[in-house]
């Protein structure tokens, strides 16, 4: 076969602490790191405040409360506007709310003080992703010259690629993911489902067959297991793998649109490969924005353009 990336086991998946332990916890530092402010602390005690409370904003957002953990950052901000970590926290949050024009603003702000942040290009390139594929391809692509170990830049490079339809040049960024991040479970469905569109069923099956049984299947897992199926010519299993999570009167329909995302097409527009930009280059002086901004897009749905932009999962990284 021509991709011979090692499986690795799946790293467990830590569930995140009750949302109402949590909420008490991150207000109750907030609250505490406000008080501290008005009261001029002294520094050393500051920046070990603005760790901890920077930590309860990592919590917050892996358990699905990033309004939590745009308050605690911007309180950070409020005393420290300079605070790298406090900007990615808050570009993160932005855009775990929709807000993709916040987002950008604080990620472009964090890489004005620091034009080399692999950690804010990569969160500038995830907001483009939802535009324009090729400005968030040059993102990643900067994020990876500026820091070669960032396993989240290369999973969202290979998306940025899938999304231009170029699947053949996806594989090796989630490949690179996985050398650096082994067993992390979107890229390894990223990269199954970017070889069986690329014509490698056989690989992709490798990938996704095991998966779309796991503790972990879902069904965008099992769909992806699906397409991987119709690539490799077994219909009646793609068909049995829909029926799990897709009702008998819509089954035909969905074997219909699974099956035209397979058929030969031309390349679509712009898939000849780019040449990286500067780091710099994403850098722009401005502020964040603090009102209420237009709520991002969402991504095509499967029907609208293809199964790339729902069924590709980029990895957090913030």
């Amino acid at each position: 076969m021509g991709h011979n990336t090692a499986r690795s086991p799946k790293r467990p998946f830590l569930s995140p602490p009750p949302a109402g332990k949590l909420a008490y916890a991150g207000f109750a530092l907030v609250f505490a790191l406000t008080a501290c402010s008005s009261s001029q602390p002294d520094n050393a005690q500051a920046e070990m405040n603005d760790g901890s409370v920077l930590n309860v904003a990592d919590a917050a957002l892996a358990g699905h409360d990033p309004d939590l953990a745009l308050k605690i950052s911007q309180a950070v901000l409020n005393r420290k506007p300079h605070d790298l970590q406090a900007l990615y926290h808050e570009g993160a949050a932005y855009y775990a709310t929709g807000r993709c024009e916040d987002a950008i603003a604080a990620y472009q702000l964090a890489l004005s003080y620091d034009p080399s942040s692999s950690e804010a290009e990569t969160g500038l390139g995830r907001c483009l992703l939802k535009r324009n594929a090729i400005e968030a391809e040059n993102a990643f692509s900067a994020a990876i010259a500026d820091d070669p170990t960032n396993a989240a830049a290369y999973n969202d490079l290979g998306i940025a690629r899938d999304l231009r339809g170029d699947y053949a040049g996806a594989t090796a960024p989630y490949e690179q993911a996985l050398k650096l991040a082994p067993g992390t479970l979107a890229t390894e469905v990223n990269l199954g489902l970017s070889l069986a569109l690329s014509g490698d069923a056989e690989d992709a099956l490798e990938y996704l067959g095991p998966l779309a049984i796991g503790t972990q299947a879902s069904p965008r897992i099992r769909e992806d297991y699906a397409v991987a199926l119709l690539a490799a010519g077994r219909t009646a299993e793609a068909r049995e793998a829909l029926a799990v999570d897709i009702p008998p009167e819509k089954l035909d329909q969905a074997m219909t649109s699974f099956q035209a995302v397979l058929a030969p097409a031309a390349p679509p527009a712009g898939t000849a490969a780019l040449e990286p930009v500067p780091s710099q280059a994403s850098a722009v002086l401005t502020s964040p924005a603090r009102g209420q901004p237009p709520v991002c897009q969402p991504p095509p749905t499967l029907a609208e353009a293809s199964f790339i932009a729902p069924l590709h999962q980029a990895v957090l990284f913030y």
